[in-house]
């Protein structure tokens, strides 16, 4: 009987990981506490650079890549640029018709949809509804214990179930979550042909950042599907399904607690229509257009959003309980480096975990040289996203130079 690897968490970087499996014969389950992969509403843009394309390329079968190439934005290059609150370009890192380096490239992503991609096939090995509170060994196994009293045992557990991962609390008590002294919320513009005359094209593609005297930072980014959902499963996956996601300029509006009017905790549990209205009066003074990106948007899309990251763990001994994604690499949204490493991380785990399956390595092997790779790209796109953060929001945070030596 071959390897059997229960994933906790179906997040991006817990299917990813679950495709890869498949993808190279590994038996898998996954155990995700949520009840379905919820309304497209809710999904947010992720920036998929060079490293995240690499992995879904060696976790998902051809036509999935294809489905999520042809359902993301067209390929681009960063620009780099950042705006005052008044819309006067402060900072240009990189001229605008810049050539495209296609292998440099990134893609922008609508998380919902990708998850949708990356559920496609597994129908049979996610369990909806049911997290993973704890583990313990039984042997050279692992079980794990579930909210409903339920268990399933396999040789290997991975925690890919976030920031708040009951797993790594119990694998990894040493690891530190930081909450950051900052939070606000987003929240969604639709893109429709309207909203095209006079949103400039400037503003659209990667990230801008727009900066404000008063300790306020919005970012914006626009999601623009290179077709329409039908189109693209016609020509890339026929017969998969998808929740068809309309183009949208996703805004993130950021504060230091001492800025915000709420306090963290009634912030969190705000209704969306007061944290619209909180958005509203802290852009008062802004440009009109960016008042009317604001004025225009969804109001029942407005969500909270606090910052968190994690104080990078040093080196542990390895066994058959091993972490992915935010439950031991949260860093902050600067860069959109958090869900690539997770990408990479899914791609990397798999490989080593199909190795150990066939025998060319050692299960513990397999595992060790897969945490010893992760910590060191891990730790450094942390360390890269603090100092983002520092730039644009001012936040302040411990050095983490050295963690996981």
């Amino acid at each position: 009987m071959g390897l059997r690897v229960i994933i906790a968490g179906g997040g991006i970087g817990g299917l990813c990981l679950a495709q890869g499996l498949r993808k190279r014969g590994v038996s898998v389950e996954v155990f995700e506490s949520e009840h379905d992969l919820g309304p497209w509403q809710r999904g947010f843009r992720l920036r998929v650079d060079r490293s995240g394309r690499g992995a879904l390329v060696s976790c998902l079968p051809a036509g999935l890549y294809d489905l999520a190439q042809a359902t993301a934005g067209r390929l681009y290059t960063p620009r780099g640029a950042v705006y005052d609150h008044l819309l006067n370009e402060v900072v240009t890192a990189r001229p605008p018709d810049l050539p495209l380096d296609p292998a440099a490239a990134a893609m922008v992503v609508d998380r919902r949809t990708l998850r949708e991609i990356l559920f496609t096939g597994l129908g049979d090995a996610v369990r909806f509804g049911q997290p993973v509170v704890d583990y313990e060994h039984v042997g050279d196994q692992v079980r794990v214990l579930l909210a409903d009293g339920g268990s399933a045992t396999g040789d290997v557990l991975v925690a890919a179930d976030g920031v708040g991962s009951a797993v790594r609390r119990r694998r990894l008590p040493q690891a530190e979550v930081l909450d950051l002294d900052l939070s606000g919320v987003y929240g969604h513009l639709p893109l429709d042909d309207e909203a095209l005359t006079w949103i400039p094209p400037e503003l659209l593609g990667g990230a801008r950042p727009v900066l404000s005297p008063e300790g306020w930072t919005m970012v914006l980014g626009a999601f623009q599907p290179q077709m329409p959902t039908a189109d693209a499963l016609a020509q890339t996956a026929p017969g998969t399904a998808l929740q068809p996601v309309p183009a949208y300029l996703q805004w993130t509006l950021l504060a230091s607690a001492e800025t915000q009017p709420l306090p963290p905790g009634a912030l969190r549990a705000a209704a969306p229509a007061e944290l619209y209205g909180l958005a509203a009066e802290a852009t008062r003074a802004w440009h009109p257009l960016l008042r009317r990106i604001i004025a225009e948007s969804r109001p029942e899309t407005t969500v909270a959003l606090a910052i968190q990251t994690m104080i990078p763990t040093p080196a542990w001994p390895s066994d058959n309980v091993t972490v992915l994604g935010d439950c031991i690499h949260a860093m902050t949204p600067v860069g959109g480096l958090g869900a690539n490493a997770a990408l990479r991380d899914a791609a990397l785990l798999a490989a080593a975990l199909a190795d150990a399956d066939a025998g060319r390595r050692g299960l513990i092997s397999a595992i060790n040289h897969y945490e010893a790779q992760m910590r060191d790209y891990a730790y450094e796109a942390i360390s890269s996203s603090l100092w983002g953060a520092e730039t644009l929001f001012g936040t302040r945070t411990p050095s983490t130079e050295g963690a996981h030596a």
